[in-house]
């Protein structure tokens, strides 16, 4: 399964890349970018058809540029925003994530687990502990409160610096832009009553 590529730049949205500090916010991501590990994310799903990829560079590099309105460290952010969903298991099965490393990412997918340890619970204390896993020399206390902390306000504490409310937030914006829209989710409501209808009406 084909998933890493040195060339990490293709894989970023012409809008990044274009973008006239595209540059600055590349030298500080650029080691994650190309880690192996890392890369991996092209195959777990996020939301609808979007990558965790593809996300976590969005979360990243809107991150990094709002953070000077807010005085806030680039640099944390721009790192912060890219790891924030570096969790270790999958949430949304495919067949590339069964497959990847002997099903190694999907274990969690087979597993019961009571409400408050389903993954929008749970995956930012994981991804804290295993961006630290991975990437040692970038332990930060920030780096690490705004990953762990994300997910505010469905995990109670709230992020503890500015640099973790501007995650946050972007996070939210951005995971709420990646759903379907009413229209799409509509059809498929419409279209699975359908099929569940048609499928019993046997039955009747």
């Amino acid at each position: 399964m084909n998933y890493y590529d040195e060339d990490v730049i293709s894989y970023i949205d012409p809008s990044i890349t274009l973008n006239p500090f595209f540059e600055e916010w590349y030298l500080i991501v650029e080691n994650i970018l190309k880690n192996p590990e890392f890369q991996k994310r092209k195959l777990f799903m996020h939301h609808h058809n979007l990558s965790v990829w593809e996300h976590s560079i969005l979360v990243s590099f809107k991150a990094y540029m709002v953070a000077s309105y807010f005085n806030a460290d680039k640099r944390i952010c721009a790192i912060a925003g890219l790891l924030h969903d570096f969790y270790t298991q999958a949430w949304i099965s495919t067949p590339e994530i069964e497959m990847l490393d002997d099903g190694k990412y999907a274990k969690a997918l087979k597993k019961k687990k009571p409400w408050y340890k389903m993954h929008g619970f749970v995956h930012g204390a994981d991804a804290a502990k295993n961006y630290v896993k991975y990437f040692p020399e970038l332990e930060n206390k920030k780096i690490t409160n705004a990953i762990k902390r994300h997910m505010f306000p469905l995990t109670p504490i709230p992020p503890k610096y500015k640099e973790g409310f501007i995650i946050t937030a972007i996070d939210k914006l951005n995971s709420v832009r990646e759903l379907p829209s009413i229209t799409y989710m509509s059809k498929k409501v419409v279209n699975k009553t359908y099929e569940v209808l048609f499928d019993k009406s046997h039955l009747l």
